[in-house]
Order: structure tokens, then C-alpha cells, then sequence
């Protein structure tokens, strides 16, 4: 590759990323709703820490939410002061940085600056990414920490380093992933199996691997764990709504569950959420233990829940918005369409990897592993397309494959990399 092509790949990925962040700007100059919900309390909960009052909730420390987003949000409210503008625009930020990031992977695994254009073009297509930056959700920090440390992960495989530093340093920030969203914590179980079943290492040497991220993840989860410790009393990894939502799992197939009625709800009126949280848990893992035939359906129908359409990131902002309340079911239908029109190359791509098996999809099942780690945790957790939200940028990968393609084939010529593996 000469110096005048890298040129240009170079600042074509750079035009890309400075169009992302003013299409951003502009959508949240017109479209900043009034917080509602989740977005409210990490706002509120964001104010306290920048202005030095702790991490409390109802007058007791808390660690129901985790703590990661409110904090990293006090540290720049810190120095701005607390602003809703400045959280969105800080999204904003972290959004484009998440194309950037697409970019990069993608390039990584299969060495084709197309492929990973492709995927970096489709993903700022997709309308719910641009949507979402009206809210103060944690999405777009945790699935920022979380492609991060998949770079860094598959660094390792360019690394004859004896000892794994880079996955060590992807350990680190998918730690600090957990400490943003706990939903990452058993994942070394599936790095394990992923460098055992499909990179065919020995167990040993598939086992250290997994170890070695794990430790990283506990290094930049211990401080969380200790603060909660001394803030609460008790030994709570992360956050205490673990059990919480698994309850709510028994009672939902889709969407929020929630009862007032004290006969349905036994955790209604207990305050102290550390207790709240195990009543909980053994309510639903004893409901789990005599309905497991209800419970695999259900599990199943949670899955469709989480991906059959893409509807939450105009709820959470055109419902509350007075002016354009009313473009509420249009805008569904267009993130919907969008959403599927997104994934067809997506599935196309993985289509490719699994039948034509061109170079790099052995490191390309490592992002994949986690988007079946991710499905798999909704099987008893309620599920909705919000919490699809970090594995968008994970099918972008495959949907630039799927895209370079088919594009290839409509115009009668073969990607090098499928005729080489044909």
C-alpha cells in the first residue's frame, strides 16, 4: 500500500468522524428533552458528586445503579459545572468515538480498509445511534469502554509478548466497563471457550488467557466493590439491582415490570437495598427452579424482545417532547427500518465468515462471542432494544463484510479475500 493511498483512507475515516460529530451537535442543539427516568438520576446523582455530596439516593448511600457513568459525568460537571447540554454533548463525543473505534477493529481483523469503511459508514446510517445522544444514558460510555477493549484484545494476537499485556490492559477496561454496567462480569467464561473451541489454543493456554482478563477486570473493579463495602456494609461487587431485575425477569417477557400491589411485589416495601436485592434474587431463583420449562419459553421470547425492533431512543425523546410528541410512530418506523436495513449486511457477513471462512474469522468470532454472551444474559434479565444498544457497533463489523461483499458481487467482481478462501 503506497503513501498516497493510506493518505487517502486516512482522511476519508477523518471526514467521517468530523460529519458524526456535527450531525450529533446539530441533532442535540434541536432535540434535548427534559431527563426523565434512568437519564434523571444520573444527572442528580452526577450534580451530588461534582459538588461533593456523595453518592446517595433517598438520604443512604447507594449502589443500586452503578456508579461508573455519574462518576466520570462529575468529573467534567466538575469543571463545567452541572449541565445537561454538557452531558449530552460528552455523548456525543463518546458516539463518534465509538465509529472511530468501529473503524479500527474491523481494519484489525481483517486488514481491508473497505471492509472497515463499509462498517464505519453503516453505523452512522443507523438512526437510533444518533437518537440516543438526546438522553443521558450510560450506552454510549459503556459501549465505547467496551470496543476499546476488544482493540486491545485482539492487539494480543499481533503480539508474540510472553506474557499477555494487552489483554491484561483490555481486562483493565472492560473493568471499568462494569463499573459503568455490570453485564460483562462472566464474560471470560466465554473468552475461554473462544480461545479454546475457536482459536484451537491448548486448555491451559486458553484458561490463562481468560484468567489474565479477569484479573484486569478485578483490578478496576475493586475500588467499586471497596466503596461500597465502607458506604454500605456489605460486599457488593457493583451494584445492588442484580437481583432486583432478576425478579422483574419472572415477571416480564418485554419491557419494565413493577407492582404496587404489596401481594405481587414482596420487595415493595423493604428499604435497604442490599436486603431488597437478596429477597429478590431468592424470589426469582426459586420461581426459576419450579417453572424451568416456563422459564426456557419465556427466556426465548425475552431474546425476540431484545431484538425485534428499535423504538426506545424515540421514546425516551420524542414522547416528551410537546413539539413533536405527535412524530412518535413515525419515528419508530423509521429507527425500525433503519435497524433492519442495518442488519441484513450484518447477517450477510456473518453468513460469509461461517461458510467461506476468509482470513480473520477466527479473531472475528471474538466480538461475536460477546453478542451471544450479551443474548445469553437477556435469557432471564427483562429485555428490551435499549439494551441492545452496545452490541450495534459489534454487528457493524460483520455488516461491513456483508456490504463489501454483496457490493462486489452486483458489480460482477470477487473480493480477493472470498476467492482466496473459496
Amino acid at each position: 500500500m503506497n503513501v498516497k493511498t493510506t493518505s487517502q483512507q486516512t482522511k476519508a475515516i477523518w471526514i467521517l468522524l468530523i460529519a458524526n460529530i456535527v450531525v450529533r451537535c446539530l441533532w442535540i442543539a434541536w432535540m434535548h428533552p427534559a431527563q426523565q427516568a434512568d437519564f434523571l438520576w444520573y444527572f442528580d446523582r452526577a450534580s451530588d458528586l461534582a459538588n461533593g455530596k456523595g453518592y446517595y439516593w433517598m438520604g443512604q448511600a447507594t449502589a443500586y445503579w452503578p456508579i461508573g457513568w455519574p462518576f466520570f459525568l462529575s468529573l467534567i460537571f466538575r469543571v463545567t459545572g452541572p449541565s445537561v447540554i454538557v452531558g449530552l454533548v460528552l455523548n456525543a463525543v463518546l458516539s463518534t468515538v465509538i465509529v472511530g473505534l468501529i473503524y479500527v477493529v474491523t481494519r484489525q481483523i481483517f486488514g481491508r480498509t473497505f471492509y472497515a469503511m463499509a462498517a464505519a459508514i453503516i453505523y452512522s446510517l443507523l438512526p437510533s445511534q444518533i437518537i440516543w445522544n438526546s438522553v443521558l444514558g450510560s450506552e454510549e460510555i459503556f459501549t465505547a469502554l467496551l470496543l476499546l477493549s476488544v482493540v486491545l484484545y485482539i492487539r494480543q494476537r499481533r503480539d508474540a509478548q510472553r506474557f499477555p499485556w494487552w489483554i491484561a490492559c483490555s481486562g483493565l477496561i472492560l473493568g471499568f466497563a462494569c463499573d459503568v454496567r455490570p453485564i460483562p462480569l462472566a464474560f471470560p467464561a466465554f473468552v475461554f471457550l473462544y480461545e479454546w473451541l475457536v482459536m484451537r489454543n491448548r486448555v491451559v493456554q486458553a484458561l490463562w488467557r481468560a484468567v489474565v482478563l479477569f484479573v484486569g477486570m478485578f483490578l478496576t473493579i475493586l475500588p467499586v466493590t471497596i466503596r461500597n463495602k465502607i458506604a454500605l456494609h456489605h460486599w457488593v461487587l457493583v451494584s445492588t439491582n442484580g437481583g432486583t431485575n432478576l425478579f422483574q425477569g419472572i415477571h416480564t417477557n418485554g419491557g419494565y415490570w413493577w407492582s404496587y400491589n404489596p401481594y405481587l411485589n414482596p420487595i415493595l416495601h423493604i428499604k435497604n437495598e442490599v436486603q431488597k436485592n437478596a429477597v429478590a434474587q431468592s424470589y426469582a431463583i426459586h420461581y426459576i427452579e419450579h417453572h424451568i420449562p416456563q422459564t426456557i419459553i419465556n427466556g426465548f421470547k425475552k431474546i425476540w424482545d431484545l431484538y425485534k425492533a428499535d423504538v426506545n431512543s424515540a421514546w425516551y425523546t420524542f414522547r416528551v417532547s410537546p413539539h413533536v410528541a405527535s412524530w412518535l410512530k413515525y419515528v419508530d418506523g423509521i429507527a425500525t427500518t433503519g435497524y433492519f436495513l442495518f442488519m441484513l449486511p450484518a447477517v450477510i457477513g456473518l453468513m460469509v465468515l461461517f461458510v467461506r471462512r476468509i482470513p480473520g474469522w477466527r479473531t472475528a468470532m471474538f466480538p461475536f462471542a460477546f453478542i451471544v454472551y450479551n443474548t445469553c444474559f437477556f435469557f432471564f434479565f427483562p429485555a428490551w432494544d435499549r439494551f441492545r444498544y452496545p452490541l450495534m457497533p459489534l454487528f457493524a463489523i460483520f455488516a461491513g463484510v456483508g456490504f463489501a461483499v454483496a457490493w462486489k458481487q452486483m458489480r460482477g467482481q470477487v473480493d480477493p479475500a472470498v476467492e482466496a478462501e473459496s
